[in-house]
């Protein structure tokens, strides 16, 4: 079957396939942050709000790991 695609459809099939597991993997990455943004609770959360402002490059997991070695 795939010999009588074009290079073109191949191409597009291709292209398709990406965006589909990219979507899938940027669903995947928010229902994570959700869900840690939810267990983590609006106290915590305005802190890794805040540090994030201050360091831009900071994730949500990574300021709640962070907070967690530090006993906060």
């Amino acid at each position: 079957m795939s010999d009588k695609l074009s290079k073109n459809d191949k191409d597009f099939a291709h292209a398709m396939a990406l965006k589909l597991r990219l979507n899938r993997e940027r669903l995947a990455e928010k229902e994570k942050q959700q869900k840690l943004i939810a267990e983590a609770g609006e106290f915590r959360m305005a802190i890794v709000r805040a540090a994030m402002k201050d360091h831009p490059g900071l994730t949500v997991e990574e300021a709640l790991e962070m907070m967690d070695f530090f006993g906060a």
